[in-house]
């Protein structure tokens, strides 16, 4: 089963996972505001930057997963081409 074949037979798939990007999406936003950057590094103890710098980081990744998800459903052609390439 494809990744479009299981979207296409089940529409409550295709809600959950934009609902997971727009919640992730939400709380990347979140997580940016709440970063103090004159705080310093020297605690490490509770919220501090490089924490808030690590969140960061991995919900980007998250969102950036879910977009090549996205990308690769929405392919209109997703075999590879055929090698050698014929001559016509």
């Amino acid at each position: 089963m494809t990744l479009r074949t299981a979207v296409q037979q089940s529409k409550i798939l295709t809600f959950v996972v934009l609902g997971a990007f727009v919640w992730l999406l939400l709380t990347l936003f979140e997580v940016l505001s709440a970063i103090d950057f004159t705080a310093g590094t020297a605690s490490f103890i509770g919220q501090n930057a490089l924490g808030g710098i690590a969140g960061v980081l991995v919900l980007a990744i998250v969102l950036g997963a879910l977009v090549v998800l996205y990308s690769e459903i929405t392919e209109s052609d997703p075999a590879p081409q055929s090698w050698p390439p014929s001559e016509e």
